[in-house]
């Protein structure tokens, strides 16, 4: 009995690892990743963007089409974003044409 009851905890932490992992990776999904700080937004309202630059750590600028919406992401937050120069983490799905496009944000 004693034995079972120091089980549990485990197995509970080890679902919830499991649990945070599958909902990272689902939020992040299997797009190429593109990480830096914001350089400019265009918003095409006050909840959607039309586009984004962001500059990464070497430099490079990267200028990514919106798509729509995305949770949490509003072009006023990205704008927060470049105000106190935080980075993002852009995933995007490169067009036939060459286009970026924005497929998710994180933090």
């Amino acid at each position: 009995m004693i034995r079972s009851q120091k089980i549990v905890p485990f197995v509970l932490l080890a679902a919830a690892i499991v649990f945070i992992a599958f909902g990272v990776l689902s939020v992040l999904g299997s797009g190429k990743m593109a990480s830096g700080q914001v350089v400019s937004v265009e918003s095409a309202s006050v909840t959607t963007i039309s586009s984004l630059t962001i500059r990464d750590d070497s430099g490079k600028l990267w200028t990514f089409s919106g798509t729509g919406t995305f949770s949490g992401f509003t072009p006023s937050h990205l704008e927060e974003h470049r105000a106190l120069q935080e980075s993002v983490t852009v995933e995007y799905e490169k067009t036939d044409s060459g286009e970026l496009l924005i497929i998710g944000l994180a933090d």
